[in-house]
């Protein structure tokens, strides 16, 4: 027997349909991409949220039970070749009297992570918060589905634990209905950056809160990276932050440079935007954010990033090689205050005062138009586009 779905169409759901659109304005969205929310209905109660932006190749399908506690929530992504696979699924199982915001914490919790490359990793917590939490990975490909068309939805939702089902368009529904500014849930579209050229040019003016800051370009001498590998980190936790990236380089020594934001109204007052290491003297056509072992940018949401965690005020380049006898460095820094860098011993590491002070910072990584590593910028995100929703993973 076929289930019937009735759906309602919005910019998401929050305790409430927000911002409700008609069928027509939804298959529109969904044709060009757009983001939207459909929520299903059985019986005039709401079965499932379904999010979807085929611009980014996403769709989330979260599942509820007759009380209104979640119980499964699948994340499609896409695989680059014009189809989806599952991502990430997770159930939630647990005693039928607790209330929907107690039971995530409770329920017995499994959760399986995919990849492309067919490497799958459960968690399994059989008692939620208060037991214990087994892992295992696998080799397993990931389940895939063409992306669907609109309101085609019964291979999607079949994969998200649903027997077939017929989707039909609701005439009228029981739930409440709310406006807000903004939709509540925001494509998964990771921190880009921003101006990166800019910072380097000299002479340039950038806003920030209603005051001017001149930027300036600085050497900050040359760096070794004798292994190629390359960290950037705050140097007071080389001890334990200090994973290189990814991407490596040819062994060798390469000039650092740093911009410099001095305020207009307050000369002295100055902060440093970025740090460059440049490896050739080619321009950067394209940037891509560097990574570490086990980062994926699949797992970003809206303006997150992988970056270095801050808790000195400080930042530095290293070479993965030096690092372990570095540790120490950072104690004869002085809080790079003035001078807002420095390089030590003989280019061993190069190091700088961190933006604002404390917080995550990415690094990006420029290639030129052949393929090859430009350059590495850690940037400062001293004049971030998206402040209140930046968040760093």
């Amino acid at each position: 027997m076929i289930a019937r779905l009735e759906v309602v169409y919005c910019d998401g759901w929050d305790d409430g349909v927000v911002n409700p659109l008609t069928a027509t304005a939804a298959q529109a969205r969904d044709a060009a991409g757009e983001p939207y929310t459909a929520v299903l209905l059985i019986d005039g109660r709401r079965h499932a949220v379904m999010d979807v932006t085929w611009a980014d190749e996403y769709c989330r399908v979260s599942r509820f039970d007759a009380a209104g506690r979640q119980v499964s929530c699948h994340e499609l992504r896409g695989t680059g070749s014009g189809d989806l696979f599952l991502r990430r699924a997770a159930t939630w199982d647990g005693p039928p009297d607790v209330g929907k915001h107690e039971f995530p914490h409770v329920a017995a919790r499994t959760s399986t992570t995919y990849r492309l490359s067919g490497q799958r990793s459960d968690v399994v917590e059989p008692r939620g918060d208060r037991g214990d939490r087994h892992e295992s990975r696998s080799i397993q490909p990931p389940p895939r589905l063409p992306i669907p068309g609109f309101r085609r939805w019964r291979e999607l939702l079949s994969l998200a634990g649903d027997p077939p089902v017929e989707v039909i368009d609701a005439v009228h529904h029981p739930l409440p209905v709310r406006t807000a500014p903004r939709p509540p849930w925001r494509p998964p579209r990771p921190l880009r950056p921003h101006g990166i050229e800019l910072l380097f040019t000299p002479g340039a003016q950038v806003e920030y809160n209603d005051r001017h800051l001149r930027l300036s370009a600085h050497s900050a001498g040359r760096l070794q990276v004798p292994s190629g590998r390359l960290i950037a980190a705050d140097p007071s936790s080389l001890d334990f932050d200090a994973e290189p990236f990814n991407v490596t380089v040819p062994p060798g020594t390469y000039p650092v440079s740093i911009s410099l934001a001095t305020f207009v109204d307050d000369p002295r007052h100055t902060r440093v935007a970025a740090a460059r290491l440049d490896i050739s003297d080619r321009p950067a056509v394209r940037w891509e954010l560097a990574l570490r072992d086990g980062q994926d940018p699949l797992d970003l949401g809206y303006q997150q990033f992988f970056g270095f965690g801050v808790d000195a005020g400080m930042a530095c380049f290293v070479d993965a090689d030096s690092a372990d006898r570095l540790v120490d460095v950072w104690r004869t820094l002085d809080g790079l205050v003035e001078p807002r860098y420095r390089t030590t011993g003989s280019g061993d590491m190069v190091a700088w005062s961190s933006g604002w002070g404390d917080g995550a910072y990415p690094t990006w990584i420029g290639y030129d138009a052949s393929g090859s590593v430009a350059c590495f910028v850690a940037d400062m995100l001293l004049f971030s586009t998206d402040s209140e929703d930046e968040d760093e993973e």
